[in-house]
Parts: C-alpha cells; sequence; structure tokens
C-alpha cells in the first residue's frame, strides 16, 4: 500500500512538473537595490477581491507566502516590514492594442470647402497586441520605505479559468508560484 502511495506521489509530481515545463515565467527587477537588506514582508491585495475569487486569491497568498518564507523572509504587518508584497491572479484575458502609424498620410485637400478631395500617400500602420491569459499569476514586491517596485514577476497560464479542479489548481498555482520564486532574488543584485 506504501508502494503504491509513493508512486501515486510520484506521478503525480511528475504530472505537475511537466505541466509546469511550459508556462513562461518573466521576472524584471531594479538591479541597484541590494535584496538582502529585506528580512519581513507583508501580503496586501485588493480589498475588493469579488467572492468569485477569494478561493483563487487565497491560494495564490498560500504560495506566496510559503516561498517568501523558505527565502528566509518573515512574515510581519504593514507597519514593521520591509517588502508589501502584491500579488494576483489574472481572471479574464485582458489584450491591449497598441497602433502606431509611420510614413504618410492623408494630404492637404483642396476643393470646395465641405467637400474635400485630396492625395493619399502611403502608409505603414503597426499593431502591437499585448495579452495576459486566464490563470496568469503576478506578484510585486515594494520597498516599504521608498514605495516602489524592486521585483516583479509573472507566471503565464497557470490554470484554467473557472477552476475544475481545486485540489489540482492548487498544485498548479503552488508549482508556478515556486518556478517563478526560483528567480528571486536575483544573482546579479547586491543580495
Amino acid at each position: 500500500m506504501q508502494t503504491r502511495m509513493r508512486h501515486f506521489a510520484l506521478g503525480m509530481g511528475l504530472i505537475l512538473a511537466a505541466g509546469c515545463a511550459g508556462q513562461q515565467v518573466t521576472t524584471d527587477y531594479t538591479p541597484a537595490t541590494s535584496f538582502s537588506q529585506f528580512r519581513t514582508f507583508a501580503l496586501v491585495s485588493s480589498p475588493d477581491t469579488a467572492a468569485a475569487q477569494q478561493l483563487l486569491d487565497q491560494r495564490v497568498s498560500n504560495a506566496v507566502q510559503a516561498q517568501l518564507i523558505g527565502k528566509g523572509l518573515t512574515a510581519t504587518d504593514r507597519q514593521n516590514a520591509d517588502l508589501f508584497v502584491g500579488y494576483g491572479m489574472v481572471d479574464k484575458t485582458h489584450r491591449e492594442v497598441y497602433t502606431d502609424r509611420d510614413g504618410w498620410g492623408w494630404g492637404g485637400g483642396w476643393g470646395w470647402r465641405y467637400y474635400r478631395w485630396g492625395v493619399s500617400w502611403p502608409m505603414t500602420i503597426q499593431r502591437r497586441v499585448e495579452t495576459y491569459t486566464d490563470g496568469t499569476v503576478v506578484v510585486n514586491l515594494i520597498d516599504a520605505k521608498t514605495k516602489k517596485v524592486v521585483w516583479e514577476g509573472e507566471v503565464a497560464d497557470v490554470v484554467s479559468l473557472p477552476v475544475g479542479n481545486p485540489v489540482s489548481a492548487t498544485q498548479q498555482i503552488d508549482g508556478a508560484v515556486a518556478k517563478l520564486f526560483a528567480k528571486y532574488p536575483p544573482q546579479s543584485s547586491g543580495a
């Protein structure tokens, strides 16, 4: 029976690792920051978390807190924190479209005042689309003294929403946040 449980646990671990393998992890930080100065943290989140998102919020909160404690930081209240930790999960696909125009556009018109006609010249229109997909975990670490972001990271495509399997969702979030915090503190910082 114990052998079966070990094989099951090993299999679940491999499935979880395979699921996290394809996730895109991105981080950014302020290079001048000495991350070794941070010893305490306080989790902060939006006070108006929708009822439908409270369970997701709690899963992300638990995972982030466990990772920071594993990195040697201590949880405290906001008054005594060195770092404020903002976190969340994107629950809707957000898309931003940026349009850039290069070249020439419509020329000056001539003719009657309200019946303009003109000459068109070639115009290049470039569109850039940024998309945050459902289930992306985002974490920001803010220096409590300066109130500036010193480290941020995101892991895309963590869970499919809505959550169909709560146990699996918790495991996926834990694995993704661990993968994200593998890049904290940054190696090139003063840590």
